[in-house]
């Protein structure tokens, strides 16, 4: 067994016994949809399928990179990633479970009651729904909508990229309460957040959908969601769903992207798997082929940061 594969089956078990435990194998292949012996074979230096190393940072909600190559990406989610408070909290949840892992259960069970009240209280607040406001709309594109060449940005929100070619105050035409996800291959309940979505006339007569919500606006100044036509990317989109995406935030490997490529003429949703050799690798999820692309071919990708589930 090489060094390479000895590492990786060193950082395999560094996730399992973080998130499950140091007695936590069987629980870990159960939640992979693996056999114990098949996962066991992991631990000890076979090297794992994509899909199963792409299930394994899904459970476990750590960064693909890292797992693969020992070196966390930019900008990595999780407790890499989070902001300062929640990453020293997270850690030392992590590092208690580890040292005593029989309170797994009183520590979940604590979560469940913090969510069930989260989710009553949601339930049974009157939802207020202010008039929608310039800077809080992200518009939604068609995929056959976006340029080759993004514009350059402006310090004006949202507004942006032309995203917004409507006037404050202009009356919504309809509005809904949608579903606003981390993308993944699983979606528990209550995986998501409830956004608003409104219709709104522009100035030329048109329609457009525009997501109306002033934190994801604020956080996420260049933003802007891309509907999706077909379902290549079942089952973390469905054919309507739309990625949210943000001009700051480029393609990363094992992450799925809006992918703009030249002499097509749309664009599209694919697992980043990153370049080699001036060729790009983009993944389908739905039958698992793997698209080559010429690098200089690639005019932009953007990592999709969110789901909004338009389908539903």
């Amino acid at each position: 067994m090489s060094s390479p594969e000895q590492a990786l089956a060193q950082r395999l078990k560094e996730l399992r016994r973080r998130h499950f435990g140091p007695k936590g194998k069987a629980l870990f292949a159960r939640r992979l949809g693996l056999s114990l012996d098949e996962y066991t074979r992991y631990e000890r230096g076979v090297v794992p399928p994509g899909e199963v190393m792409v299930r394994i940072c899904e459970a476990t909600g750590e960064d693909l990179q890292w797992l693969l190559t020992g070196v966390a990406s930019r900008g990595t989610v999780v407790i890499a990633g989070a902001r300062g408070r929640h990453r020293d909290v997270l850690a030392r949840l992590a590092n208690l479970l580890d040292k005593k892992p029989e309170l797994a259960a009183a520590v979940e069970s604590f979560l469940d009651l913090l969510m069930q009240g989260e989710q009553e209280a949601r339930e049974t607040a009157a939802p207020v729904l202010p008039e929608p406001k310039l800077e809080s709309l992200i518009r939604i594109f068609e995929l056959n909508e976006l340029p080759l060449t993004l514009p350059e940005t402006t310090p004006d929100g949202p507004g942006k990229y032309e995203l917004a070619p409507f006037e404050n105050g202009t009356p919504p035409l309809s509005r809904e309460q949608v579903e606003l996800l981390e993308p993944a291959l699983e979606y528990p309940p209550d995986a998501g957040q409830r956004v608003e979505l409104v219709s709104v006339r522009t100035a030329d007569g048109r329609t457009c959908r525009c997501i109306h919500n002033a934190e994801i606006a604020r956080c996420f100044p260049s933003a802007f969601g891309v509907r999706l036509a077909d379902n290549t990317m079942q089952p973390m989109f469905q054919a309507g769903d739309a990625a949210v995406v943000t001009a700051e935030a480029e393609a990363k490997i094992g992450r799925p992207a809006i992918c703009r490529v030249t002499d097509e003429p749309a664009a599209r949703c694919r697992i980043w798997l990153g370049r080699e050799n001036g060729i790009v690798h983009l993944g389908r999820l739905a039958d698992g082929e793997v698209e080559r692309v010429a690098h200089e071919k690639v005019q932009w990708s953007l990592e999709a940061l969110f789901r909004l589930a338009l389908a539903a």
